[in-house]
């Protein structure tokens, strides 16, 4: 049966609500049947780079974002859980978010990367490694990649890269997001947590806007997500500082504050106590 709606959104949205985005008063007014309705979905690619290597030694690295290698020759090596994958051209490989992994090199090689982020529900997805052979349209990206990098003038809209992540991502296995079957009204907590990570948040505020109360919020969270509401909005907050600490030049004190951390001194007891890591030196480490 198709759903039926109205939707007003001056009366629908009270005053205090920081999602409206219609002003009050507005007479903005909406009728008809929502055929189809699908989610929302996010491609945020932080960079993407071709690289030469000598050396290529990362010890238990853990980032808050997708990495895809494209190696060009042999020689690249990663390790996960004591199991070792060598990099062989002809073949992609993806690294979920929060996937604890050291790499070495048996020769020099090279290799095309891109770091990347799917949005809240993607990126909670089961660590590992995925390989598979590239395709012929991502083979046809090639040229894209290459004619980018050559250019003289800042790149305004790097289709190509989003074609290659976008092409990798769909050779996933769907057992890769078994674990995002959530309840709904978790999904609603986790989203607003993720758009709103900035702001001075309360469980309380939270707990409404998932249509909850306190008790059954941090109950579902428990049940669903093994941690406490908070605790999921602080990984939210540190996953986007370890993201602008790697990807930005902002100093330490102004990705405190834009992330809701508060201070460098909040910032760094967490991320020394959740990531094993301070600031500084997570944006000195070497990456790729």
């Amino acid at each position: 049966m198709l759903a039926r709606f109205v939707s007003d959104f001056a009366m629908g949205m009270k005053k205090d609500s920081i999602l409206s985005l219609v002003p009050a008063g507005s007479q903005h007014r909406v009728q008809g049947e929502r055929t189809v309705a699908l989610p929302g979905v996010t491609v945020d690619i932080l960079t993407t780079r071709k690289i030469e290597l000598q050396q290529w030694e990362l010890r238990r690295l853990n980032d808050p974002y997708w990495r895809l290698y494209w190696p060009v020759s042999p020689g690249g090596v990663v390790e996960i859980g004591g199991e070792k994958t060598q990099l062989e051209p002809g073949f992609m490989y993806l690294i979920p978010p929060h996937t604890t992994f050291s790499t070495t090199t048996s020769r020099p090689f090279s290799k095309w990367y891109a770091h990347f982020n799917l949005g809240p529900l993607a990126d909670r997805a089961a660590p590992g490694i995925h390989r598979f052979p590239t395709n012929a349209l991502m083979q046809s990206l090639i040229p894209g990649l290459i004619k980018m990098s050559q250019e003289k003038v800042a790149v305004r809209f790097p289709w190509p890269t989003i074609q290659l992540v976008i092409a990798a991502v769909e050779c996933l296995p769907e057992s890769v997001w078994e674990k995002q079957h959530l309840d709904a009204r978790v999904l609603r907590a986790m989203e607003f947590m993720h758009q709103h990570h900035g702001l001075k948040l309360t469980a309380e505020q939270v707990a409404k806007h998932a249509g909850l109360s306190l008790r059954n919020l941090n109950h579902l969270f428990q049940q669903e997500l093994q941690q406490p509401p908070m605790r999921v909005l602080l990984d939210y907050r540190l996953d986007e500082a370890c993201r602008k600490l790697r990807h930005t030049k902002e100093s330490i004190e102004t990705i405190s504050e834009q992330c809701g951390l508060t201070n460098r001194y909040y910032f760094s007891r967490m991320l020394r106590q959740y990531r094993n890591t301070s600031p500084a030196t997570y944006r000195d480490e070497s990456w790729g």
